[in-house]
């Protein structure tokens, strides 16, 4: 049972390793992600700069420009939720892991306790056996004691019963 209990923990942690490594990804891709938004936010910065210069000189493309602005910053708020989706699950997972470390070790326990109860239970039944064993022989020998007494009661009837008539003879002569 120890092994069954060793193995479904085993494949429990070997879960668990693999979610944690997923997770450990996509916060790396969000990272990566979040690097290149800010790349391009800084791009767009400077290309707003230039085009708030151009489109003063030139008096269009300003309004179009803020509206590439605010889907990109949409898209960056996006993201930032994504990481927030993600950092609540690595915590949910964090928090699984430990309950199932709890629940592994409780097992564990129970399992030892089961295993020394039943060293307990088997020498018990040894002793038992041994018992058993000796009340047998035990048996047979009282057997033959009852037999050999049944048989001098027996005997003893017998010579009770011939003295008995010895002395019915002997009474019967004395008349």
């Amino acid at each position: 049972m120890h092994f069954i209990c060793s193995f479904f923990a085993e494949r429990k942690d070997a879960e668990l390793e693999r979610k944690d490594a997923e997770l450990a990804e996509q916060a790396a891709l969000s990272k990566q992600r979040d690097a290149m938004l800010e790349k391009h936010v800084l791009k767009l910065e400077e290309k707003t700069d230039e085009v708030e210069k151009d489109s003063e000189e030139m008096g269009y493309g300003f309004a179009e420009l803020k509206k590439l602005a605010a889907e990109l910053e949409k898209h960056s708020e996006e993201m930032g939720t994504r990481d927030l989706k993600l950092e609540r699950l690595a915590a949910k997972l964090e928090h699984q892991t430990k309950e199932l470390e709890k629940q592994h070790s409780q097992f564990q326990r129970h399992f030892q306790n089961m295993y020394l109860s039943a060293g307990k239970q088997k020498k018990m039944v040894t002793k038992l056996e041994e018992h058993c064993e000796w009340m047998v022989r035990r048996n047979v020998k009282l057997e033959a004691a009852a037999v050999k007494v049944g048989q001098q009661a027996k005997e003893s009837e017998e010579r009770h019963e011939e003295m008995e008539q010895t002395e019915a003879v002997v009474v019967e002569t004395e008349e």
